[in-house]
């Protein structure tokens, strides 16, 4: 769930498929989802119906909850398996070689569904029951490529956004949260100026862990995803070297030259930077959901002692847009299987889950519910809930509208050790970009 799918490795796996991307020649789906019979009722009797569902081992301990709801108001049978590390990989050589689930999770952005829409492999999941009941900002947030919704997301998806430690804030004198770029580097140069007792860096970066070294870079670029910049990048128009991308790069290596990172930047871990954030030894961190999760657990999952110390609050360039990061355990694909009462019972699980059953998962999961027609749990943290609401104004990540997914984290931890300039991870992720783009026969490339 922390981890960002290596997609170089991944789309590679598809091999000549890809090709299909840009092939017009490629199959096409004609299938008429608006048909009345398309979504089965939720709770419509599918005894003597199995179906499989994948999941990753991070996140099998999800659906469980939904599982058992699901046969006990249809009959049928849900066989739940996990599939090793790295999943992403794994589960696309057993589909490759024929071995194919009903339901699976899988990251609903486009770099990551590109393979399988070429190949005609996944289910289209357009005109669902439940959509029209998406919180603001969430309805179109993911799962949808080239106007086909092919992915339905079961909780809202991740934000890049800054986490913050409350305490700090205050022995510091900073009253209010950042409004754009410049407030929040200006606050951080505060927490510096102010040597608070105890406190090692305004900001702490996780070198060592390599993922969460992008956050701060695609924050910045946030209105320039709102006005196109991902299709641009698709067709070759704008690339990682041109101005945009390539100040937001260099404004990220700015804050180590400033001295606004943790000393070791370049080879501490996710789990230094989360305990480092709790304890107070640091400011602010730029996280996504995943990382306050493993606060959360440092805090027992102490709604209380959470609330009080530790904040949210979204970040872009120009303002407080907030940056979507949907992981592989927020979205659901239902595979064509050619079995079609399984499939039209894949379909049915999906809807099941994303209504008479998702009160229940909500619950049990004790996370921010992505519906208006269903409570958030009163035991959810107050940070989970502001991240989840700045998503009302959001835009997507490289990886939600990129066509490609390069190592953009891994050039970063480069340039964070001081084996990269930004100019060499900004054309090295250009070159990486270019080789999946090319492979996929895009058109530019």
């Amino acid at each position: 769930m922390k981890r960002v799918a290596a997609a170089i490795a991944a789309m590679a796996m598809l091999g000549g498929g890809l090709a299909a991307c840009g092939n017009p020649t490629a199959k096409t789906d004609s299938t008429d989802t608006s048909a009345s019979d398309y979504w089965p009722e939720a709770t419509k009797d599918l005894k003597g119906v199995k179906l499989t569902f994948w999941s990753s081992p991070q996140a099998n301990k999800i659906p469980v909850q939904v599982i058992k709801d699901f046969e006990k108001a249809t009959g049928a049978e849900v066989d739940l398996q996990t599939i090793p590390e790295v999943y992403e990989n794994n589960a696309q050589t057993k589909i490759t070689t024929g071995d194919m689930p009903d339901i699976a999770f899988w990251q609903p952005t486009t770099s990551m569904l590109t393979g399988f829409v070429a190949q005609g492999k996944l289910q289209k999941l357009d005109n669902a029951p439940f959509l029209d009941n998406y919180k603001d900002g969430l309805k179109d947030a993911a799962g949808v490529y080239n106007g086909t919704r092919y992915a339905v997301l079961v909780s809202a998806p991740s934000t890049i956004g800054v986490y913050y430690n409350k305490d700090v804030f205050k022995s510091a004198g900073i009253t209010d949260v950042p409004k754009n770029w410049d407030e929040f580097v200006a606050d951080a140069q505060k927490i510096k100026d102010a040597n608070v007792s105890g406190v090692a860096s305004p900001l702490f970066e996780m070198g060592g862990s390599q993922w969460g070294t992008q956050w701060a870079v695609q924050a910045q670029l946030a209105e320039a995803a709102k006005d196109g910049l991902w299709d641009r990048v698709n067709t070759g128009k704008e690339k990682f070297t041109d101005s945009t991308i390539m100040e937001a790069i260099n404004n990220y290596n700015d804050l180590f030259k400033k001295g606004l990172y943790n000393s070791d930047a370049g080879s501490a871990k996710d789990t230094e930077q989360e305990q480092a954030l709790w304890e107070g030894k640091t400011g602010m961190i730029f996280g996504n959901a995943s990382q306050f999760l493993a606060i959360a657990a440092l805090a027992n999952n102490d709604k209380s002692a959470l609330d009080a110390k530790i904040g949210y609050f979204p970040i872009s360039k120009d303002g407080t847009m907030t940056t979507l990061i949907p992981d592989g355990s927020s979205g659901v694909v239902a595979f064509k299987t050619g079995d079609a009462t399984r499939e039209a019972a894949a379909r049915q699980f999906i809807n099941f889950w994303m209504s008479d059953g998702y009160a229940n998962f909500v619950k049990q999961q004790n996370i921010v519910s992505a519906l208006k027609t269903v409570d958030t749990p009163d035991t959810v943290p107050q940070a989970a809930i502001d991240a989840s609401d700045s998503i009302a104004n959001s835009v997507g990540s490289m990886q939600s509208l990129a066509i490609a997914n390069p190592d953009l984290y891994v050039n970063l931890a480069s340039m964070v050790n001081g084996t990269m300039t930004p100019k060499e991870v900004a054309q090295t992720t250009q070159d990486q970009f270019n080789q999946v783009a090319k492979a996929q026969g895009a058109k530019g490339f």
